[in-house]
């Protein structure tokens, strides 16, 4: 199975693709660059060697008001051009967001995009999938930008002090927990224009940095290992750790 990542260097895209390239008896990668949405002929090849396509490429903030649609509309419009023009049918999996649900500029952006992606599947008699994603986390997640463990974490392994701005209460999915949800739907080809990715714990911002400041209490100032309990305790270590220089 020939997989094509875009945002393959992203935060889900790299670790998507390193597990995809893990298991080279079942799928073989094709190499995405971001400048290939620059580029038609490039777009197009890129396009007619996949089997399936995992559509992760977007914007999620800008200062400039429109920018965040604009752009995350035309990518999607530039890959079906690319998949109409060389008659491509790979399966797409598109990831969008519970921000579907808020009238901003991503989550319109997001829902238009996956409705347009759906409606070229149906026309085409091709495989879709419209992946709802919770809050994500784990290693490598770029902070300040779009996940608050990723922030919490880097601010306390970098002598910042981190603040709650509403203690609301998160979503969460760790990040490879939904790199196997994604393998699994292409490995039984699921079609589901609206596919929820149900969250794996509920935790209030408050809870997280607790422990994300037990573990820095532990690890990095008194140079020992925190107790780790769950499987919750021991993702949300590894999300921690990654972000020691």
């Amino acid at each position: 199975m020939r997989v094509g990542v875009t945002g393959q260097n992203g935060f889900i895209g790299t670790h998507l693709f390193n597990t995809l390239n893990r298991d080279k008896a079942r799928f073989e990668t094709v190499q995405y660059q971001n400048d290939f949405f620059e580029n038609q002929y490039l777009l197009e090849d890129w396009v007619a060697n996949c089997d399936v396509i995992v559509h992760l490429a977007a914007m999620s903030r800008h200062e400039v008001s429109n920018v965040v649609y604009d752009t995350n509309i035309e990518l999607v419009n530039k890959l079906i051009a690319a998949l109409n023009n060389t008659n491509s049918k790979p399966q797409i999996i598109f990831a969008s967001s519970i921000q579907e649900e808020l009238d901003t500029e991503y989550g319109r952006s997001k829902r238009e995009g996956r409705i347009l992606l759906d409606e070229w599947a149906k026309k085409n008699n091709a495989m879709f999938l419209g992946i709802i994603l919770p809050n994500i986390y784990g290693p490598l997640a770029r902070p300040k930008y779009a996940s608050v463990i990723a922030t919490f974490a880097y601010q306390l392994t970098h002598n910042e002090i981190p603040e709650i701005i509403i203690d609301t209460e998160l979503n969460l999915i760790y990040i490879m927990d939904l790199v196997d949800i994604i393998i699994q739907c292409m490995i039984n080809k699921t079609n589901n224009s609206y596919y929820i990715v149900s969250p794996t714990h509920q935790k209030k911002v408050s809870i997280v940095l607790n422990q994300l400041e037990y573990y820095s209490e532990c690890y990095l100032k008194r140079d020992g290992l925190p107790n780790i309990i769950s499987q919750f305790d021991r993702n949300l270590y590894d999300t921690f750790i990654s972000y020691i220089d």
